[in-house]
Parts: C-alpha cells; sequence; structure tokens
C-alpha cells in the first residue's frame, strides 16, 4: 500500500493543499534519498515511509514557535545545507514551506546529563506525535542545535535514521565519533547508545522513528 496524505474538513482548503503537496514532496524525496543508500538500514525506513499515511493535524496551525535566539542559526544551517542532487534540494523546498507551520519541543535532561544543551536545541515535529501530520507508524522532525552543543548520550527502541544537513560530529557505540559530512545519512539501530555535537556552526539533520 503506497503513501497517503489525507485532509481534514475543518481546514482552509487552500492552506490544507499547500501543505499536503510539500508533505508529499519531503516524503518522496526523503525516500529517494534513503532509496539510494548501499547501508543495509536504508530499505526499512524507505518502506516506513512508502507506507505510512498523514494526516493534518487540528493544531497544526497553533504550532509552538522556534524561540528567536535560535531562528537565525536555522536561518544560516538551510542557506548552507547541500544542494547537490535533485532530492537535496526538493527536500529543502519542502521545508521552507512546512517548518513555519511546525511545533518546535527540547528535550529535557536527565537527571545524570549536563542540562546545558536543553535551551540551545529544538526538534521541529513534522509528523507524527505532536506534528504538523499525525502519523501512527513513524515520526519525523527536524533536529537543530547551536554551535558548541552537544546532544547527550542516549537511547530509544525504535530504529532512527538522519539526513545530515550540516557539518558535524555523531556517535554510536559500535562505531565511536565521526563526522559524515552534509548530505551524510547516519543509522541508529533499536536501543543502540549514540549522540551529536555540533562544532562553529549549527548543527541541523532531518530525523525519522519507525514503529
Amino acid at each position: 500500500m503506497g503513501s497517503k496524505t489525507m485532509i481534514n474538513s475543518t481546514e482552509d482548503p487552500a492552506w490544507a493543499q499547500d501543505i499536503i503537496r510539500n508533505g508529499d514532496l519531503l516524503r518522496r524525496s526523503l525516500q529517494n534519498v534513503l532509496s539510494g543508500s548501499a547501508c543495509d538500514e536504508a530499505p526499512a525506513h524507505s518502506a516506513s515511509l512508502n507506507t505510512a499515511q498523514w494526516t493534518i493535524s487540528k493544531t497544526a496551525q497553533t504550532s509552538n514557535a522556534l524561540p528567536v535566539f535560535l531562528q537565525g542559526h536555522l536561518s544560516a544551517a538551510l542557506d548552507a545545507a547541500p544542494r547537490t542532487d535533485d532530492g537535496l534540494v526538493a527536500i529543502l523546498v519542502a521545508l521552507g514551506t512546512l517548518l513555519p507551520h511546525v511545533t518546535w519541543i527540547n528535550r529535557q535532561a536527565r537527571a545524570d546529563q549536563d542540562s546545558a544543551f536543553v535551551e540551545r536545541h529544538r526538534h521541529g515535529m513534522i509528523a507524527g506525535p505532536g506534528g504538523l501530520f499525525e502519523c501512527s507508524t513513524l515520526t519525523l522532525g527536524l533536529a537543530l542545535l547551536m554551535p558548541e552543543t552537544c546532544y547527550p548520550y542516549h537511547q530509544h527502541p525504535p530504529a532512527e535514521f538522519y539526513l545530515v544537513l550540516s557539518p558535524g560530529d555523531w556517535y554510536r557505540e559500535d562505531v565511536g565519533w565521526w563526522s559524515p559530512g552534509p548530505g551524510g545519512l547516519v543509522f541508529n539501530s533499536p536501543s543502540c547508545v549514540h549522540a551529536m555535537k555540533s562544532m562553529d556552526v549549527p548543527l541541523l539533520a532531518l530525523w525519522g522513528l519507525m514503529h
């Protein structure tokens, strides 16, 4: 069964159709990028995007805005993001329409973690719980870190991917730290320990979790 985006009759039709078009563009383009990867984990994430069904959230137009002190970092990272192929260009075009409407959240620190990162990052929720699109099978978001910020070691049951859009360092317990580079893909297997950190520029990455 292919992907499908549905519209709620209570939404403004013109606004909703624009969101639907760009949501579908983002999903198709991201699926194509993942399909072109030689990594063993890529096909499962690509299939998850292909079969996902999205519905525009009833609360989509009342999102928590990105804080002012992070807006310049987001703009700078998007402007510098790679445009080396049609898939990446299409993803950035779609994000340009969707991001003003998403809910921005931050993750709180655990008791054993340095809380310095909490106000220095946000996740723009595109699909899944709290997202612009309701979806029961995956969560899709955009991660933004200010320069010189470490997102701490953590783990979660769902498998995860990142499409890296700016320079930064990434950690996975079976690999250690490495730099995938803008346009690179990062895959985290279920419950593996992983982390990421920005350098002297903001870290920006599109991520997805399979449920």
